[in-house]
């Protein structure tokens, strides 16, 4: 008597039905030292999103879970992929340069509660963006590893943005202001 074995099947990467994601967008440009704000001008906020319905997920988590802000490559995820594993994105997080201090400042670790939101608190980058091949950051959000034992919750990321040196922040100011001495003066010429 035979038996058929079934044959095997590749399977695609089936999308997390659970992500967070940044409520709004990022104030740019965005500098060195200075706090990272949302659109609005208001502190940032992590969302814990059902992607079944795209509606932010009830007040239900069965316990606060813990999640962690980091700086991600410009250029990730490639192409327009919205679909990646947990490894891919722990593999894309942007280290500071040896010798430099935490690219990353402030409030990298918020608690989400039972509502499903997260604010954070002051967050500042601490180096440019030139020196990665990109010359872009995202700021990027996962649950930090073993704060969660349920079913996989996707990553959060920005979209890319290039930092700039506070100095060269300062640096337009003050050729702003002697523009404008130059043309006060000369308009009593």
């Amino acid at each position: 008597m035979l038996t058929r074995v079934p044959s095997l099947r590749m399977q695609a990467l089936e999308p997390p039905i659970l992500e967070l994601r940044f409520s709004k967008s990022l104030t740019l440009p965005i500098f060195t030292g200075s706090k990272i704000m949302d659109a609005d001008g208001s502190q940032l906020q992590i969302m814990l999103v059902d992607t079944r319905g795209d509606q932010a997920v009830p007040p239900t988590l069965p316990s606060p879970i813990k999640v962690e802000i980091v700086v991600l490559d410009g250029d990730f995820p490639p192409g327009d992929c919205t679909n990646w594993t947990s490894e891919e994105f722990d593999r894309n997080i942007v280290r500071e340069r040896q010798g430099k201090r935490p690219l990353l400042a402030g409030e990298l670790s918020v608690t989400m509660r039972s509502n499903g939101v997260a604010a954070i608190g002051d967050i500042e980058l601490t180096d440019n963006s030139s020196w990665i091949r990109s010359r872009k950051f995202k700021l990027g959000a996962r649950v930090s590893p073993g704060s969660y034992h349920g079913i996989r919750i996707s990553e959060a990321m920005t979209e890319a943005f290039v930092v700039k040196d506070h100095r060269g922040e300062c640096e337009l100011l003050d050729f702003f202001f002697q523009v404008l001495a130059l043309l006060f003066i000369l308009s009593y010429v």
